[in-house]
C-alpha cells in the first residue's frame, strides 16, 4: 500500500520542522534523531524512510533552499538586460519570508553554503556590476568577494535584525550601494 503524496509530504515537513527547531538552539553535532521524532512526534523509524541520519536531512534542507536561490537567479534575475529586482519582488519577498530566520544559521553554521550561495549569486554581478569594469581577473576576483560577503553579510543582519525593516527597504538600500 503506497502512503498519500499529502502525508508524506507532511511528514516529511514535520520533521524537519522539528529539527530547524532544534538547530536554531544548538550545533547540529548535538541534535539527535531522537530528539527530532521525539519533537515532531513520529517514531525513529518514519525518520529513517526519509533520511539516513541528521547530517542528511541538512544537506538536503540546504539544497532546498539553494536551489530555489538558484531558480529565482537563474529564471527570474538572469533573464532580463538589466537587474531589475522590483519585478520580482514578490517572489524575493515570499523566499525571504520561507526561510527566515534560518538563513542567518545556515550562513553561520555551515561555512560551504555561503560559498555555495555566492557561486549562485556571482553570475549577477559578473554581469550586471563587474563586467565593464575593465578590471584584470584578479582585480574582477577581489571586487566580486568583496561584494558577495558584503551581501551575505546585509542579508544575515538584516534577517537577524529586530526591527523589521521590509525587504524592499533592504534591496533598495543594497541597490543604492551598489549603484
Amino acid at each position: 500500500m503506497k502512503k498519500q503524496p499529502q502525508v508524506t509530504e507532511q511528514t516529511r515537513a514535520n520533521l524537519t520542522q522539528a529539527f530547524w527547531e532544534l538547530y536554531l538552539d544548538r550545533p547540529i553535532e548535538k541534535i539527535t534523531v531522537r530528539e527530532i521524532t521525539e519533537r515532531a512526534g513520529y517514531n525513529r523509524a518514519t525518520f529513517y524512510l526519509y533520511f539516513r541520519d541528521v547530517y542528511d536531512l541538512f544537506e538536503q534542507l540546504e539544497d532546498e533552499i539553494l536551489s530555489q536561490v538558484r531558480a529565482l537567479v537563474d529564471n527570474r534575475l538572469l533573464a532580463g538586460d538589466t537587474l531589475d529586482f522590483t519585478n520580482h519582488m514578490g517572489f524575493i519577498v515570499g523566499l525571504a519570508q520561507r526561510f527566515d530566520g534560518y538563513m542567518p544559521r545556515l550562513i553561520a553554521g555551515d561555512p560551504s553554503f555561503g560559498d555555495r550561495l555566492k557561486e549562485i549569486i556571482a553570475p549577477l554581478l559578473d554581469r550586471f556590476i563587474i563586467r565593464d569594469a575593465g578590471l584584470s581577473e584578479t582585480e574582477q576576483a577581489v571586487v566580486r568577494e568583496f561584494y558577495l560577503s558584503g551581501l551575505l553579510g546585509a542579508i544575515t543582519t538584516w534577517m537577524a535584525s529586530s526591527d523589521g525593516m521590509p525587504i524592499s527597504r533592504l534591496i533598495e538600500l543594497i541597490v543604492e550601494v551598489v549603484s
